[in-house]
């Protein structure tokens, strides 16, 4: 997945010493393994992604960022950051080297008058939801309320919003964010531009964002919730009509958009949950942006198959982030892949018998989960801001094994990648491509179709260039300029090209 610099290594004694001295007249925490709270810092949502750092640095402001990331690159030594700690890839954590947990940085001020959102470098999307909301406001942001704003961000960021709003990178205004070199710079169309390229989509590789600047809206309550349906043959063949009636494109007067017209979201996929008594069950989660009254001519046809359970109602905006509450600590994967409309009825059949017989193989990992993410994706890609090569008519699967012995680690990422792959000859056997009926996607430095891949999601063999296509070139003269020594390499590392610079 990266490529890490030569000349790395580990934290000694002797750095925790030098690193309490240079933050000891700071409000910053210095985590060796013997400390209280070290446990903390190094947790993460999915325990296979843990890794023990060799000492966890907890800053409350961007110059102790600063001050820590300089050491950090001056000595060589390996650098990882946690915001959220949700990357089940294990790229916000370090094998001995210096991690630095922004976990004390949650605050988000609210500028209602501007309806901008001032948003600390380590706040969770639950933090951004609730304060936004005081105030009548919302901006697009994850799917799940303790999803970290950092890493979602600056790896494109999805949003129950996207179909109207576009990705969280399209709202964002700026960026306040720490060089490898300890220097702590602004980017924003207007500062630094090149830099705020860079970070909306790739932005994991230019430095630590301690302040995130998001563009908010108006937002009343939505129509929400959960429906499960039993998986007969007579209701997945009205389902997948149904799904492919709302959400498959269609050219119109206004342009390329589905019958949802961005005002719905969804996930639809096979599961196993407790109300259903461990039987395998067709889960449906919905998040309509207007009322109930609204969403009904369009629903009505969901309803009319009479879900086992049917948990829709009227809701506050935050609660729309809470609908598939995640167990923290199991040990999971988010294998993603893209997919096209419309959804072939045998193609659904099949990842179904592929999901129950992993499962009935392997009963540990009951609570993983195979999906489609649903929403219309027009507004995604019409716009270009930033280096995420990902824009088109195309969109996400997440197949996610959860499971809790480390025995069944090699076992459930086969599974993973079994599906993954699944969904890519399905893809194929289409022949489509997600930049049809487009002009461009992808991004401001050149127009292009989209890689298909969304860098967020675990890709187990796939490399920077897949994750960045045609925009690779330009991060990597970008990552000369802001990183020349490669300090920030965890996630899809991008190789300096100082011949570029």
């Amino acid at each position: 997945m990266s490529s890490k610099a030569p000349s790395k290594r580990l934290i000694t004694p002797d750095d925790i010493n030098k690193l309490r001295d240079l933050l000891s007249s700071t409000d910053a925490h210095v985590r060796a393994p013997s400390d209280a709270d070290y446990d903390k810092s190094i947790s993460r949502w999915s325990s296979a992604a843990q890794k023990p750092a060799g000492v966890a640095i907890v800053p409350t402001t961007a110059q102790e960022v600063s001050i820590a990331v300089k050491y950090a690159s001056e000595n060589g030594i390996d650098l990882a950051v946690k915001c959220g700690g949700h990357s089940t890839a294990g790229v916000s954590s370090t094998n001995g080297g210096l991690l630095i947990d922004l976990g004390r940085m949650r605050g988000v001020d609210v500028d209602a008058e501007k309806r901008l959102l001032h948003v600390q470098g380590g706040a969770l999307w639950m933090d951004v939801d609730a304060a936004a909301w005081k105030h009548g406001l919302a901006t697009v942001g994850g799917t799940v309320a303790d999803t970290g704003v950092g890493g979602l961000t600056l790896g494109g960021g999805y949003g129950h919003l996207s179909g109207g709003l576009g990705l969280v990178i399209d709202n964002t205004v700026s960026f306040t964010v720490v060089l490898a070199n300890g220097e702590i710079k602004t980017a924003s169309k207007h500062e630094n531009e090149d830099l705020f390229w860079a970070l909306n989509g790739a932005g994991q590789n230019f430095g630590v964002v301690t302040e995130f600047v998001l563009q908010a809206y108006p937002q009343k309550e939505l129509y929400m919730g959960m429906l499960l349906f039993p998986p007969t043959p007579e209701v997945i063949t009205k389902l997948v009509a149904i799904i492919n009636d709302l959400f498959t494109i269609h050219q119109t007067p206004e342009g390329p958009q589905a019958k949802v017209k961005g005002q719905l979201g969804s996930l639809i996929g096979f599961a196993k949950p407790p109300p259903a008594g461990g039987e395998t069950m067709i889960l449906m989660t919905l998040v309509f942006n207007g009322t109930e009254e609204e969403a009904k001519p369009l629903l009505q046809p969901l309803f009319d198959l009479n879900p086992a359970v049917n948990a829709m109602r009227m809701d506050a905006y935050p609660e729309a982030n809470k609908l598939i509450p995640q167990e923290y600590g199991l040990r999971s994967s988010m294998k993603g892949a893209a997919f096209m409309l419309p959804v072939r009825e045998q193609f659904f059949n099949d990842c179904k018998e592929t999901f129950e017989k992993f499962i009935d193989s392997c009963d540990d990992a009951a609570g993983s989960v195979v999906a489609w993410e649903l929403f219309d994706p027009s507004k995604v890609a019409e716009l270009s801001t930033g280096s995420f090569a990902n824009r088109g008519h195309h969109l996400n699967s997440l197949v996610m094994p959860v499971w809790k012995q480390a025995e069944n680690d090699k076992r459930c990422r086969q599974f993973a990648r079994d599906v993954s792959n699944m969904f890519k000859e399905e893809i194929e056997l289409q022949g489509k491509q997600a930049s049809e009926g487009l002009e461009g996607g992808a991004g401001v430095r050149g127009k292009q179709g989209a890689v298909m891949l969304y860098g967020n999601y675990d890709q187990y063999e796939e490399i920077s260039k897949d994750i960045f296509g045609s925009n690779y070139p330009e991060l990597q003269k970008l990552k000369a300029k802001y990183d020349p020594t490669n300090m920030f390499d965890k996630l899809f590392a991008i190789t300096p090209d100082k011949a570029r610079a």
